[in-house]
């Protein structure tokens, strides 16, 4: 049996995915100060460590969507399960998408520009590559299914996943290809499967998984965290100074990888004896928060710089666009649009 609330969801993933989601807006948001700050400040050295240990969030995601989608499969016919997504994901994709062109027209005012926005998500709200992503891998889902996948398998496309990752890094840092490949392989599954897969196998172990992360000792989870959140900041300094380029502070590297399952592991054991308001509420709105955040920023960003150059108006920056995106999506649910900004599973009546 799999422990959940009385919504029928999983406590511990929710606490994950909510923590995962302030990680996406705190990435966000440093992202800019790292475009934007002086390469020897104080702020971007903050900025670069937060940025880094929010690294774990979209492998997080994926991995509790693996978890789900799982179960899903199981209770749900495949077209059932792809119409739902459709709904759920393709809908709001397409509409934020457009409105996201539509409010700033100077990033794709020619058709090619257009079409590599709508099939990448790519465009001027950035984060929506994640859908076109996530809805890959349902998919594929049945054809994950049928592998039986097992510890070998597992460590198998872990493998070949680090040797992606390897690959993309020499790539990048020595400038062998005239484009950037970051954009195409940000939203494909080849370099994201191995979380999704992992989630589903996690899934098929559930009740294990949740003894042996109850039997272990929290400090063991710490420490874990500790040393592989040393090697990431430390690969991502080194990066930083000797190539100035975003591209390799991103999720394809070696060093993410091993600190995105240390983070999950931490979480949920946290996540099985810890819960807030605060966050079960974050949890609620948060695919409608993901979508709104990155206007928000934008907005943040038209009026004032200082939210991205000093350490204390960064923190409050993360802060306010996580508090005004929850709202913005609190009115916008209560309104006939909400079907098509955050899909049918997202509607709620108004009371």
């Amino acid at each position: 049996m799999i422990t959940t609330t009385k919504q029928n969801r999983f406590a511990e993933l929710d606490f994950v995915r909510a923590i995962a989601l302030i990680g996406v807006v705190a990435i966000h948001v440093t992202g800019i100060t790292l475009t934007k700050v002086d390469s020897n400040s104080i702020t971007l050295d903050f900025s670069l460590i937060i940025n880094q240990l929010s690294r774990f969030c979209v492998p997080a995601f994926l991995f509790v969507s693996g978890i789900l989608a799982y179960h899903s499969n199981k209770s749900n016919n495949y077209l059932g399960l792809i119409k739902r997504k459709v709904n759920d994901l393709v809908i709001p994709y397409i509409i934020w998408t457009i409105l996201g062109m539509l409010l700033f027209l100077d990033y794709s005012i020619n058709y090619k520009g257009i079409f590599m926005t709508l099939v990448t998500g790519n465009g001027p709200f950035y984060q929506l590559y994640y859908i076109p992503l996530l809805f890959q891998m349902f998919v594929v889902l049945p054809i994950l299914m049928k592998l039986n996948v097992s510890i070998k398998s597992i460590f198998l496309l872990s493998g070949l996943t680090l040797l992606l990752f390897i690959s993309y890094q020499v790539i990048m840092s020595k400038g062998i290809l005239q484009f950037s490949p970051e954009i195409i392989l940000k939203s494909s599954l080849f370099a994201w499967v191995i979380y999704f897969v992992s989630g589903i196998a996690a899934a098929q172990n559930y009740t294990k998984l949740l003894e042996f992360i109850k039997s272990k000792p929290t400090y063991s989870f710490v420490m874990v965290y500790i040393i592989s959140s040393i090697f990431l900041i430390v690969e991502a300094f080194i990066n930083h100074s000797a190539n100035k380029t975003v591209e390799l502070l991103e999720y394809f590297r070696v060093t993410v990888f091993f600190y995105s399952f240390s983070s999950i592991g931490l979480l949920m054991k946290i996540g099985l004896n810890y819960h807030t308001k605060f966050l079960s509420k974050i949890y609620i709105n948060s695919f409608g928060i993901y979508l709104v955040h990155v206007a928000i920023i934008k907005v943040l960003l038209l009026i004032s710089l200082l939210f991205f150059s000093k350490i204390l108006f960064i923190i409050i920056n993360i802060l306010l666009t996580i508090l005004i995106s929850y709202w913005v999506v609190e009115l916008l649910k209560r309104t006939p649009a909400s079907f098509l900004l955050f899909g049918q599973r997202h509607m709620v009546k108004s009371k």
